[in-house]
């Protein structure tokens, strides 16, 4: 007998191919191929959903994604009896309200409008289900794995600091008016957008000792944790974080959640996104292309000016992605200028200074949440365990910097000179 779904309530391979067709989105006659991606080496990070790859022998081609209840890493403490009790309490444990999958949609939609192509294609929708199914990307790659394997994309700045720029204005009062910002503000309400505070804000490595990181790193950690400034700095960025409704945000815009090739580049896995600071995605961003910067000196398998060219494109990433939005956000502010007295009235070299500045300390705030040994990013979790120690301490290095300094910076070179400077 055929089974659809397995003891969680999800579907199996075999049952993604029933609904599909049950849908008519293939032909109830049609062979379909099911990869379940998380099979699949380097395609998925699967730590929220459950995604398959699905085609027929026509070349037709589909991705479903059913959400899951709680985290992946969950499911499986759970099969494993594995469960930390922090966990499995009442308050620690984090449910993911399926609220978010009406969110997503909304929020791809919308930044399809924005910026059209940045996101895949919706073809079906089913809440109570936990369903999408969408545009088939398998065509891209997950950034995280293009940078560590060393692979270039020169446009991929442009794209990204275009998007950036388009979505900070057409969903602030920048553009919208005061009664219109409200009313969008509450159909992009979203239940999980403070889904990320505990990570980024709560647990991580410079304010808390919950987490353990790589051996050799106490000293720093410690000099991290003991001071007030940094606990401070991260309290001021989680207030920020939600309470600043200035514009339609992601929340989790890192490296796993970009897909790329030579040709395009595609956002991915809204679920969370909501209204808070665009500083957030700037800085989140901003933080993977830092820790995949940092992970190069503790890598033995390439040669040292492999290692130093690429940390150079790496810089000159951060620093085209940061010009593009600029560049593209003053000619938004000068084709609609005329038409609002708030847009005369900006200085817009003061705004995007404040913007740079705020990234670079919520940069800081998400390198410390992808250190420490769980929910440590791939870049790091790719070296060998011994050579982790390293780039770990960088990180907290450059996490301290940036949120004990980031008003010092007034040009993104500024950030990128400090990098290159790191090891000297």
């Amino acid at each position: 007998m055929m089974m659809t779904h397995d003891s969680y309530g999800n579907l199996t391979p075999d049952g993604v191919a029933a609904y599909l067709k049950e849908k008519d989105l293939f032909p109830e006659d049609a062979h379909l191929t099911v990869i379940d991606l998380h099979a699949v080496k380097e395609s998925i990070e699967g730590f929220v959903n459950l995604i398959y790859h699905v085609y027929d022998d026509n070349g037709k081609s589909v991705i479903l994604k059913q959400m899951l209840e709680f985290p992946r890493y969950r499911i499986e403490d759970e099969k494993n009896n594995t469960v930390e009790e922090d966990d499995a309490g009442a308050d620690g444990g984090w449910t993911l309200d399926l609220g978010r999958m009406r969110s997503e949609i909304a929020v791809l939609i919308f930044w399809n409008t924005v910026c059209p192509g940045i996101c895949p294609e919706m073809y079906h929708f089913d809440e109570a289900n936990r369903i999408i199914v969408m545009e088939d990307l398998m065509a891209l790659s997950l950034l995280r794995f293009e940078l560590s394997r060393m692979v270039k994309h020169p446009h991929f700045p442009e794209k990204i600091g275009t998007f950036f720029a388009r979505n900070l204005f057409y969903s602030s009062n920048l553009h919208l008016t005061r009664y219109k910002k409200s009313e969008v503000e509450r159909f992009f309400e979203n239940p999980e957008y403070d889904a990320l505070v505990p990570s980024v804000f709560e647990d991580n490595i410079a304010i808390s000792m919950k987490r353990e990181m790589a051996p050799g790193t106490e000293t720093k950690r410690k000099e991290l944790f003991d001071n007030p400034k940094i606990h401070a700095e991260i309290s001021r960025l989680r207030e920020n974080f939600l309470a600043n409704k200035e514009c339609l945000i992601h929340t989790d815009l890192h490296s796993s959640n970009i897909m790329i090739n030579q040709d395009d580049v595609r956002i991915i896995d809204g679920e969370f996104g909501g209204f808070g600071p665009l500083a957030q995605d700037f800085g989140r961003l901003t933080a993977s292309l830092t820790l995949n910067y940092i992970s190069w000196f503790g890598d033995e398998k390439k040669s040292e000016p492999e290692k130093a060219d690429f940390q150079l494109y790496l810089c000159d990433t951060i620093e085209a992605l940061y010009h593009t939005f600029q560049r593209e956000f003053k000619c938004l502010v000068v084709a609609y200028q005329d038409e609002s007295y708030s847009l005369k009235n900006l200085d817009v070299d003061a705004y995007l200074i404040k913007q740079l500045q705020d990234a670079l300390s919520y940069a800081g705030a998400n390198i410390t949440s992808r250190l420490s040994n769980r929910g440590i990013c791939y870049d790091i979790s790719r070296l060998p365990a011994a050579n982790r120690t390293l780039p770990s301490n960088l990180g907290m290095t450059v996490a301290e910097e940036l949120l004990l300094n980031h008003e010092s910076y007034t040009t993104i070179e500024g950030y990128t000179h400090y990098l290159k400077n790191l090891m000297k």
